[in-house]
């Protein structure tokens, strides 16, 4: 048998796969890539190269569960002498890249890509002078660059085409690169090169692609650099401190397709020479340092371009919409203008975009745009922190792709459309910080798929919702706070199971806090979550701009955020939104006890029941509550002691208990006497450290004077002055009653104090007649 190919085939259960292989002595071509293969033979019985077969010119094992490098790389090297190809990538390797690779003179490609190699890449390797292709990208290798290119030199002929090391830890400079004639592919991205970029890369004629994004190189990039990169299709200078240096008359030899120049300095001017590029499909100009208006020809390659990002720029002025031809109604665009300075109405054109986000500008008109007729692609749509004003237009019908829905911080007032609740696919609503009033629509129980929404900081009235907990199981965060809403808390609201952050506060609510609340399950637990709450999305179309009209896909993930209040300051929280378990009640009319169900919600990071009337003890299981950072019961009516257990929290960061009518002293333990006095302030029956006023002992009040050590006066109070004349009274009736009714005991009374008055005379005569002899001797 020369020829094997059996990939994607399930051998997981061939153990000794291995041996099996090296039986063939015949084998040219060996594919196993996808087959669940694993490390199972150990090298010791494959040791003799008697064994091996020594004919293999081709090897796909990628796609596999190898990860032992120490154990596959030598049966690889002894039976595959005349080797051409080698394909490992994605196993999961470990280890370091042997040196005997450079004994492998006949390897055209090598592709050990996406595995867990590390330590420097052997200068044999570079040695192998039929390299064709070399992809070592997405591992831990380290090395200089420059050293590993020197190598090459020692081969007269240099066939490279493609060199891959992008995400890596490799450093150094990217120096003279002009001898590598045929090379097409140059993909250096995410590793950690630094200086400059030499001039001699512009003599690569053959390069189609050049990645060099995400180092820390820096210096000028002028026209030399592209002096003679005829059929450059991709270009990432990306995320350096790199500025472009040319003229703006400037004509590339290049028609790019890929532009990615993020963190580049271009501007302040508009880069003109984009003008020139009439094949983009993707362009990123985002941190640019550009300060200026767009021209309108700018926006007319829109139709064959899938990602445009010019954020975090200074661009100006109103967007004139251009005559674009027919645009492909399925194909998936993501256009980014967050982050500038434009005003104006949003144009209508950018509706045909999948994701959208524009967040941060000065546009006031958002009608054109919602109400298009080509939004039914749409699936993230960020309009927030811009001036948009007016009622919002009831045209959501058309978005029935919508998953992300963010227009906060604006000024839009009146009503919620009732056809927001047609957006059945919609997984985030945020409309924060705007003037809408009313009720919020029943329409929306219809968005069963929802997992955020934010309507907080408006002027909303009624009744929260019951349906909420009824009809949007999914739910993890839930912020109303700041409007008008009056009643109770629905007790459906305890049938969101998922939800991990509720914020009702600043309301008119009033009633008790249901009992149920313990079945909000999410937060009774302390189980480890993802730190994002993320949105996938995944798309397949027909990119008729390509040469053979295939179809592509398109997946991400879209990272979502929320602005909450945090220990009294409003945040937003997107990397870390995933990871927060809060309850905020704060500011209403609330009523009743704390319930001691609550404290079963033991993964709570933030707590915050202040400015209500609950009243009763504080539950003394809240020593529970072993994740909270924040606790804030202040301005209450809470009675009773401190709970103990509150000393049993290592991590309360924030603790407020004042305003309330507490009693008795404080525990000790440091997390409670260490901090300010505010938090337990307006409790006058409070005492204790850090507290002025001190505890009684013993029934005595200890005052400041008393703790300075003046022990002789420490047990005079008024209860003692009290017992003192109570106990003479006693002793004086009680004698006085026995004499008057014992005669014999009234004489033998009387007859001592006689005899105790002659001897106390006499005593004091002697020394008053001795004390006069002495002075008189002097």
């Amino acid at each position: 048998m020369r020829y094997l190919s059996l990939p994607w085939v399930n051998l997981s259960s061939a153990s000794n796969w291995q041996q099996q292989v090296s039986s063939l002595s015949h084998l040219q071509y060996l594919d196993l890539n996808g087959c669940n293969l694993v490390d199972s033979v150990p090298t010791s019985s494959l040791a003799s190269p008697a064994n091996f077969s020594t004919s293999l010119s081709y090897v796909d094992i990628s796609y596999n569960s190898l990860r032992d490098a120490s154990f596959i790389f030598p049966w690889l090297m002894n039976s595959t002498g005349s080797l051409v190809t080698l394909r490992m990538n994605d196993n999961g390797l470990t280890g370091t890249i042997p040196e005997t690779f450079g004994d492998l003179s006949s390897l055209e490609e090598l592709n050990l890509a996406n595995n867990e190699l590390k330590g420097q890449i052997p200068l044999s390797l570079f040695h192998s002078c039929n390299l064709v292709e070399l992809h070592l990208s997405k591992n831990k290798l380290t090395g200089e660059f420059h050293e590993y290119i020197r190598e090459f030199s020692r081969c007269a002929h240099k066939p490279l085409k493609l060199l891959d090391m992008g995400w890596n830890e490799i450093t150094g400079m990217v120096s003279d690169l002009s001898q590598l004639q045929s090379l097409e592919e140059l993909r250096l991205g995410n590793n950690r090169l630094n200086g400059s970029i030499h001039e001699g890369i512009g003599e690569l004629s053959n390069l189609t692609e050049l990645s060099l994004g995400n180092n820390l190189l820096k210096g000028l990039i002028s026209e030399t650099h592209f002096s003679r990169l005829y059929y450059l299709e991709s270009l990432d200078l990306s995320h350096n401190a790199l500025v472009f240096n040319v003229s703006d008359d400037w004509v590339p030899l290049f028609n790019l397709s890929n532009i990615y120049l993020a963190c580049c300095k271009l501007g302040p001017n508009f880069p003109t020479w984009l003008h020139t590029q009439t094949m983009i499909e993707n362009l990123d100009i985002s941190c640019a340092g550009i300060s200026s208006t767009v021209p309108n020809w700018f926006w007319e390659p829109l139709s064959q371009m899938l990602n445009l990002n010019i954020s975090y720029n200074r661009f100006r002025g109103k967007i004139e919409s251009p005559i674009l031809p027919a645009i492909v109604s399925d194909q998936p665009r993501s256009i980014d203008l967050s982050f500038n300075l434009f005003e104006g109405p949003i144009p209508a054109f950018l509706s045909t975009t999948s994701q959208t986000f524009l967040s941060n500008n000065s546009f006031s008109i958002a009608n054109p745009l919602l109400c298009a007729n080509s939004t039914k692609n749409m699936r993230f749509m960020d309009l927030s922190n811009n001036d948009l004003r007016g009622e919002l237009s009831d045209c959501w019908r058309g978005f029935e792709s919508l998953v992300v829905l963010d227009l906060s911080n604006n000024q839009f007032y009146g009503n919620m459309p009732k056809s927001l609740g047609s957006l059945r696919n919609i997984q985030s609503i945020h409309l924060g910080g705007n003037n809408f009033s009313g009720e919020i629509p029943s329409s929306l129980h219809n968005c069963t798929q929802l997992q955020i929404f934010d309507a907080a900081r408006n002027k909303l009235s009624g009744r929260i919702p019951s349906w909420i907990g009824d009809n949007i199981p999914k739910l993890l965060v839930l912020s109303l706070h700041s409007n008008n809403f009056h009643g109770n808390i629905p007790l459906n609201m305890c049938n969101l199971y998922e939800l991990r952050v509720l914020d009702l506060s600043l309301n008119i609510l009033s009633g008790s806090i249901p009992k149920c609340i313990s079945n909000l399950s999410a937060m009774a637990t302390q189980e480890k979550s993802n730190a994002t709450i993320t949105h996938d999305y995944h798309y397949e179309y027909r990119n008729e701009f390509s040469r053979d009209d295939a179809i592509s896909e398109v997946s991400g993930v879209y990272n979502d955020s929320a602005s909450l209040t945090w220990k009294g300051k409003m945040s937003k929280y997107g990397s870390t939104l995933g990871l927060l378990r809060s309850i905020d009640f704060s500011s209403n009319r609330l009523t009743g006890e704390i319930p001691t169900e609550m404290m079963t919600l033991i993964g709570l990071v933030s707590l915050n029941l202040s400015r209500n009337f609950f009243s009763g003890h504080i539950p003394p299981t809240i020593g529970q509550l072993t994740s909270i950072d924040f606790l804030d019961l202040s301005r209450n009516h809470l009675s009773g002691t401190i709970p103990s257990q509150l000393t049993q929290i290592d991590d309360l960061s924030v603790l407020d208990l004042s305003y309330n009518d507490l009693s008795g002293e404080i525990p000790l333990g440091t997390q409670l006497q260490t901090r300010d006095a505010s938090a337990y302030e307006g409790n006058p029956k409070l005492c204790g450290a850090p507290l002025n006023n001190t505890c009684p002992i013993h029934g005595h009040q200890i005052s400041e004077h008393d703790a300075d050590g003046d022990d002789d006066e420490q047990f005079v109070s008024e209860g003692f002055y009290i017992a003192m004349a109570a106990g003479f009274v006693m002793a004086f009736w009680g004698v006085c009653f026995s004499l008057i009714l014992k005669q014999s005991w009234r004489y033998a009374y009387f007859k001592l104090l006689s005899d105790v008055y002659d001897n106390l005379y006499v005593f004091t005569a002697i020394k008053v007649a001795k004390f006069k002899r002495i002075r008189s001797q002097i």
